[in-house]
């Protein structure tokens, strides 16, 4: 089932060097000694000696707060295996905004999920659909039953959680049956990471155990698919890609603002870090100490890790390599080699994403904005209406929106999507933080049938699209990229932060010269067209795109949004004059030299989306300033084709006027 978080609390602060985020492992205890665990400690008094105690755990806490952490994630081993572990996490809690907690869920009491009925994520390991499986995997008699337990204690608290499930050649033929059962335990479920890592003491034999837990490269991709559209958003900020340093951690070091905590008091800047003298011994010192000497420290010396030898260098698939130097070191116990077995991932990565590229991911410009769509079902030729055949490219450009659509509707609530701003059908419209979000519904009676819901970030740059049915998108001919009845109720926000906005117009190209005509429906705008046939460029006969460029002025661009004529263009032309169509059995221009007039008449033919007030903020600005730069006309006109001599002769008149304006001598006021 798809997932999806409508709250901003994960939106990455982009200030530099503040740990706002804390994960820590209470202990590496566990009541399981599962197979394919990777940092498992025996439930023995030498291992909980070695600790932190609870005052330490207390101090520390309050140290990296003083800092600026406030999400916690508490992790281990069993976090619940510590006897301690409900008053460390009630002094934790009310030192965080948020937290999360992973656990198997064997030792769950209805004391502890009463404590657990706080703001914050719990997720629960589950590791077969049955007892036989999953105990087999935790060598742990018995724990599959006191999980099941554990959950309905949660429930009865009225706990929410997450089903984790983690994947492995020991329940991988049980891996419907688990999706299955977690279905049924929660309604959202997700899963664990399906790469299993190597031992976090190097110990051979439990190395080889992890090994032969493994999936295939083939099967991981298959069951965790790269998700490319948030790759490609994250890729200016990835340290995995960063070449310009082979000490790979410094990127790591400079731009993170999350830390890990070990149960002895060792921090790192990562969880997978595991070389003694990448860890900081918050037992020896302070937290600050540690994160504002220790870490800039190991950035400026020589980590000696990931070097890349001479095939790593010259290997096409660089840019898809996590080449990770502490997933390196735990393969190797040295962290100057790749993982044979990672570089056998990132190969199977990459058919992925080439085959996703090829059927799931289309581009297409207008006004300037690249619009990349990408589907879990694969794009056909005739998915997308001819419509959108010209405004087709290869290659996307530099200001990018994408889009996303999965063919399932998520869990969801009007609380998750925050406030009601909009409500009239087809749409209803919600505003929380930075996302927007639409429920396209119908109604039946007195009730809403849901059928859509879209997501959006606050400057329209993503949106997550979320329908209940794929019928309508294999039926193909779809006459909007976002499945909605037309594409300018979402992208006339994006266009307003790029001064730009739809009009209800015709727009033609006269001799390489913009002209827009405007009106309602019924107006004239087709009619237009057709009068101009043979001597301009039609862009679109009902709606296009009026935007101000710094450096170019005003242009007027088509869209695939036509009328009665299904020829559209994709092209641009600059702006040289707007008029306003009144049908008449004469045919003439009227100058219109008062922009308080051009303003009354242009702002009724704007298509609107939802209207606020920072719409009309952003929107009467520009209208004025169209209106002061660009000629405005009365157009009244019949069907005789006499106008079009008059607006050829008014187009040939303003040519001239910019070359004598533009000769040595002439005023340019």
């Amino acid at each position: 089932m798809a997932k999806i978080d409508f709250s901003t609390r994960r939106i990455q602060n982009t200030i530099p060097r503040l740990p706002l985020e804390g994960s820590i492992d209470l202990t590496y205890r566990c009541n399981n000694n599962c197979l394919h665990c990777w940092v498992y400690a025996a439930n023995m008094d030498e291992e909980r000696r070695r600790e932190l105690s609870t005052e330490e755990w207390f101090d520390i806490i309050d140290q990296a707060r003083a800092m600026g952490t406030r999400e916690w994630s508490i992790s281990g081993g069993e976090p619940m295996l510590r006897e301690d572990f409900e008053e460390l996490f009630s002094y934790l809690i009310k030192k965080a905004a948020y937290y999360t907690l992973n656990t198997n869920g064997t030792l769950i009491t209805p004391s502890i999920a009463k404590l657990l009925k706080r703001d914050g994520h719990i997720m629960v390991s589950i590791y077969g659909a049955t007892a036989e499986v999953h105990d087999r995997i935790t060598r742990n008699p018995g724990s599959f039953d006191a999980c099941m337990r554990g959950l309905s204690c949660l429930k009865e608290a009225g706990v929410r959680f997450m089903a984790q499930l983690v994947p492995m050649k020991d329940n991988f033929h049980q891996w419907h049956e688990m999706k299955a059962l977690a279905q049924s335990l929660c309604p959202v479920w997700r899963m664990g990471a399906a790469y299993l890592i190597l031992s976090a003491s190097g110990n051979k034999g439990k190395n080889e155990e992890i090994k032969t837990q493994r999936l295939t490269p083939a099967q991981i991709i298959n069951l965790d698919p790269p998700n490319i559209s948030f790759e490609e958003r994250q890729m200016k900020d990835s340290a995995c890609n960063s070449m310009s340093d082979q000490r790979k951690y410094s990127h790591c070091l400079s731009h993170r603002n999350s830390f890990h905590i070990d149960p002895t008091g060792g921090l790192s800047f990562c969880c997978f870090i595991r070389e003694e003298r990448l860890r900081y011994s918050l037992k020896k010192g302070s937290f600050a100490e540690g994160w504002d000497t220790f870490f800039p420290a190991l950035s400026g010396e020589d980590q000696n890790c990931l070097v890349f030898d001479q095939k790593c260098q010259v290997c096409e698939l660089q840019n898809e390599c996590q080449r990770c130097p502490a997933l390196s070191f735990l393969e190797h116990r040295h962290s100057t080699a790749p993982s044979e077995y990672l570089c056998q991932l990132t190969k199977e990565g990459h058919k992925f994403r080439q085959n996703w590229k090829a059927h799931h991911q289309r581009y297409f410009q207008i006004a300037g904005i690249t619009i990349e769509v990408n589907s879990e079902l694969e794009i056909a030729d005739n998915t997308f209406s001819p419509a959108f055949h010209p405004f087709a490219i290869d290659e996307p450009g530099d200001d990018l929106i994408q889009l996303e659509h999965f063919f399932s509707l998520p869990e969801w609530n009007e609380q998750l999507l925050g406030k009601l701003v909009y409500e009239q059908v087809p749409w209803m419209i919600f505003n929380k933080g930075g996302a927007w979000s639409y429920v396209g519904y119908s109604e039946d009676g007195n009730s809403k049938i849901i059928y859509q819901l879209a997501v959006f970030n606050d400057n329209y740059s993503h949106g997550r699209l979320f329908i209940d049915s794929d019928r309508r998108f294999k039926q193909g001919n779809l006459h909007s990229l976002a499945m909605f009845t037309t594409d300018q109720v979402w992208l006339a926000q994006a266009l307003l932060s790029r001064q730009a906005f739809f009009v209800h117009s015709c727009g033609l190209v006269v001799d390489g010269r913009g002209m827009l005509f405007v009106g309602h429906s019924q107006a004239g705008k087709s009619t237009i067209a057709k009068l101009f046939a043979d001597q301009a460029e039609l862009l679109c006969d009902d709606r296009n795109i009026v935007r101000y460029w710094p450096q170019q002025g005003w242009r007027v661009h088509g869209t695939w949004s036509h009328g009665e004529l299904s020829q559209v263009s994709s092209a641009a032309a600059p702006l040289k004059a707007v008029f306003f169509l009144e049908k008449s059995k004469e045919n003439t221009l009227i100058p219109l030299a008062d922009r308080m007039e051009i303003r009354k008449r242009l702002i009724p033919c704007l298509p609107r989306p939802y209207i606020d007030a920072k719409w009309w903020e952003g929107i009467w600005p520009l209208v004025s300033q169209l209106a002061a730069a660009v000629p405005a006309y009365i157009l009244r006109f019949d069907k005789s084709g006499a106008i079009v001599p008059l607006i050829r002769a008014l187009n040939s008149e303003m040519a001239s006027k910019q070359v004598h304006s533009a000769e040595p001598g002439c005023s340019r006021d």
